[in-house]
């Protein structure tokens, strides 16, 4: 083991937990020590949209105490996030900033995508046998907070994933007002959780026969204690077993489960929203029993960690995640397969080719291969200017494992690969100096890939790119006329040339 371990502090909205790891040899984390405290940050945030300063103070005092916990441990490194509770509050950077006065610690306020990513990774380095497992359909449910996201898999892929604002706290704090108002609050409850998980229905993929569901959140512990299971373990829960608790909570107020069951008061309140949506999609799925791991979305920041700086191998390739969750959003907006197949790979044919020139990392060429199988999705609803269509459905689905600004790097390269001029773009203006270039080299990338099918008609049968002096050779054998593909090649490479430096050539040669 190293003797520099590295600690995570997530900075939940009930609670906040600092988790410490050795690092082996071979880049796998092993726990060493592990805290949490109740620090109900979130609580403000749903109510009034601002953080108070009573739980800002509270928060800072557990702070200091793990940094002095990990001054203990001489940790080398520490990651310090937040999540819903921070992205919701108005006031979340000057928070921000009094903690890092007050504490040293810089926090990272994760967007849901990248929230949603990790724990993903800390479900699948759970279960070694995540890709079979999925195999058949898969619901991963990640109840939050703030937020709930439902994440479909099928034939060891990610189909589909939406988030939800229908996280337990933020349920509680939404209808607090309505507990002393009706003597039918529950009745209430389970109706607003219904609808809000019937919008959902209406967007999941149809067909799936789901075989397994995964459920967590950090209210699961005490599910999982109610029905006289360890809280800390990673169980298997039937589906008589989890409605023999649910049946409980709906006859229990919150001060009887903190008494009579040791459940802590800021918690409660939030046991019967998490067993309601577990309860609507135990039944929307028809499976016999929950997995109920033991995950929290430090495994995933650490995992992670260890997966790009110590090439720690996962049980499934995270950006693979991407890849199918784009393929899957094409077929679901009628996106012509056989088109996009070709462009993907026309694409990455000449990124690979030009890889040493072009200063582009192998990151950069998975935004191109997104873009690539994307850059139709707007012709579901517009004919003309689907650019801009494209662009806004790429930044709504939100595909996990993408932060901010990679999302947005690939919604632009989509936006503007149809454009004639993509400098007078407003968008494009809003973007760094090194995002520039790099969203006008993928940009040309695609431009030239998409024009050699141009037709739709996938004429080329055989494709080869290399290099030779300052051009990029393009050669195609086709089964047809390639006189329209030779125009759009023609009049869609200058860019290419602009911010390459290389000149693009198609040479077409007719199939015998």
């Amino acid at each position: 083991m190293t003797n520099k371990p590295v600690a995570v502090i997530d900075i939940g909205s009930i609670t906040a937990r600092l988790k410490i790891f050795d690092i082996s040899s071979k880049g796998k984390p092993k726990l060493i020590e592990a805290v949490r405290k109740v620090t109900h940050i979130g609580s403000g945030s749903f109510r009034s949209g601002r953080m108070e300063t009573n739980q800002v103070d509270a928060l800072c005092r557990c702070l200091n105490m793990f940094s002095e916990k990990c001054k203990e441990y001489k940790v080398s490194k520490v990651f310090c996030v937040a999540t819903s509770a921070f992205r919701d509050a108005e006031n979340a950077d000057i928070v921000v900033e009094k903690i890092r006065n007050r504490t040293g610690f810089q926090i990272e306020v994760i967007d849901n995508s990248m929230e949603r990513y990790y724990q993903t990774i800390a479900v699948q380095s759970l279960y070694p046998d995540f890709k079979k497992m999925t195999e058949d359909g898969t619901m991963i449910l990640d109840i939050g907070a703030g937020s709930m996201q439902a994440t479909v898999f099928d034939k060891s892929e990610m189909v589909f994933s939406q988030n939800i604002l229908l996280g337990a706290l933020r349920v509680s704090e939404l209808l607090s007002d309505l507990e002393n108002r009706t003597t039918k609050y529950k009745d209430v409850l389970e109706e607003f959780v219904t609808q809000d998980l019937n919008d959902y229905h209406a967007v999941e993929p149809k067909g799936i026969i789901y075989k397994t569901l995964i459920a967590f959140s950090g209210e699961m512990g005490y599910i999982k204690k109610l029905a006289g299971f360890d809280p800390m373990s990673n169980v298997v829960m039937t589906r008589e077993e989890f409605l023999k608790v649910y049946d409980y909570l709906l006859k229990a107020r919150p001060t009887d489960l903190t008494l009579k069951d040791n459940v802590p008061s800021p918690v409660s309140p939030l046991l019967l929203p998490a067993a309601l949506i577990v309860k609507n999609m135990l039944e929307y799925t028809g499976v016999g029993s929950i997995h109920m791991p033991h995950v929290s979305l430090c495994d995933g920041i650490i995992y992670d960690y260890c997966h790009r700086q110590m090439k720690y191998k996962l049980a499934v390739k995270p950006d693979s995640y991407l890849v199918s969750m784009a393929r899957n959003t094409a077929k679901r907006y009628r996106c012509d397969k056989k088109h996009i197949e070709f462009v993907e790979k026309a694409s990455l044919d000449i990124f690979d080719e030009m890889r040493k020139l072009s200063s582009l990392s192998e990151r950069d060429r998975l935004y191109l291969q997104l873009a690539a199988i994307m850059h139709e999705l707007g012709k579901f609803v517009a004919a003309r200017d689907y650019g801009e269509a494209s662009y806004d459905i790429i930044k709504r689905i939100k595909p996990i494992g993408l932060d901010p600004d990679e999302l947005n790097m690939v919604a632009l390269v989509v936006r503007l690969y149809s454009k004639e001029n993509l400098y007078n773009n407003y968008y494009y203006g809003l973007l760094t100096p090194r995002e520039k270039v790099t969203v006008s080299k993928l940009t040309a990338i695609l431009r030239l890939a998409d024009s050699i099918n141009a037709s739709h008609k996938e004429k080329i049968k055989k494709m080869t790119v290399f290099l030779q002096g300052d051009d990029l050779h393009i050669s195609c054998i086709a089964s047809d006329d390639m006189s329209f593909e030779e125009w759009a090649f023609d009049h869609r490479s200058e860019l290419f040339e602009e911010v390459m430096g290389i000149r693009p050539v198609l040479r077409v040669r007719r199939e015998k």
